[in-house]
C-alpha cells in the first residue's frame, strides 16, 4: 500500500472522528440546561409519541388503582448522554392504565416526564430544587423533597409520599390522612406486583389528583434510575 493511500486512509479517519466528536459535543451542549423551548419541543413529541395509546387506557377509578401493577409493556429504557425511557403500566389483568415518556437532561438533575391516563396528562418538569406539575395544561403544583405543594414557595400544602429507599411500601399522605401506600419498584419481588396498597375507601376528584401526581413522579424515576 502506497504512502499517500496509508495517508488518504489516515485523513479519511481523522475526518470520521472530528464529525463523530463535534456530533456528541452537539448533543451534550444542547442538552445541558435546556433552554425553555427545547423542553417545550420535547414535550410536544412525547405527547405526540403517547397520544396513539391514549384511546386504549381503561379509565382508573379504585377499583382500577387496586388492580394497577408496577409491570409495563413496550417498555423501553436507554441511558447514554442522556436517558430516555417510555412504557406503559398495565393492571394484574393486563389492561392498559397509564403511559408515559422520560427524558433526563445531561446537567442540573433536569428532567421531563409526560404521563397520560384515560382522563389526566401530567407534565412534570423536573430539577433539584423542585419538580413543576402540569394536569390537562394546567399548572397544579410544585414538588419540593417529596412533598407537594399548591404553590412554588412551599406554603400550601397538598401532600407528600415517603422517599426511603428501604421500606417496601411508601405511604401517600394527602392533607392529614394517609389514601395509599405505593410498593418500592426497586424491593419487588412478585411476578404480579400490585403498585398500591391500602387504597382508601373515599377518593375524590381533588385527592386523586394529588394521590397519582405524587406515586406515579416517585414510581417513574425509581423505574428509570
Amino acid at each position: 500500500m502506497s504512502p499517500a493511500i496509508i495517508l488518504w486512509i489516515f485523513l479519511l479517519f481523522g475526518i470520521v472522528f472530528v464529525i463523530t466528536a463535534f456530533s456528541i459535543l452537539k448533543k451534550i451542549v444542547l442538552n445541558f440546561n435546556p433552554r425553555e423551548a427545547t423542553l417545550q419541543e420535547d414535550i410536544r413529541k412525547m405527547r405526540l409519541a403517547v397520544e396513539p395509546l391514549v384511546h386504549k387506557l381503561v379509565p382508573l377509578d379504585k377499583k382500577e388503582l387496586e388492580l394497577f401493577s408496577l409491570n409495563q409493556v413496550q417498555q423501553v429504557l436507554k441511558k447514554g448522554i442522556t436517558t430516555t425511557g417510555s412504557g406503559v403500566f398495565t393492571s394484574i389483568y393486563q389492561e392498559l392504565l397509564l403511559a408515559y415518556s422520560y427524558k433526563k437532561y445531561v446537567g442540573n438533575g433536569r428532567a421531563l416526564l409526560y404521563a397520560r391516563t384515560a382522563e389526566y396528562e401530567f407534565v412534570f418538569n423536573i430539577s433539584k430544587k423542585n419538580t413543576i406539575v402540569a394536569i390537562n395544561k394546567v399548572y397544579y403544583g410544585t414538588i419540593i423533597d417529596h412533598k407537594l405543594y399548591r404553590d412554588a414557595k412551599g406554603k400550601q400544602f397538598i401532600g407528600m409520599i415517603n422517599d426511603s429507599h428501604s421500606a417496601s411500601v411508601l405511604p401517600i399522605v394527602i392533607g392529614d390522612k394517609q389514601l395509599a401506600a405505593l410498593t418500592n419498584p426497586n424491593l419487588v419481588k412478585s411476578p404480579q406486583p400490585r403498585a398500591f396498597q391500602f387504597v382508601s375507601a373515599t377518593l375524590d376528584e381533588e385527592q386523586e389528583k394529588a394521590f397519582l401526581t405524587l406515586a406515579v413522579l416517585e414510581m417513574v424515576e425509581r423505574i428509570v434510575a
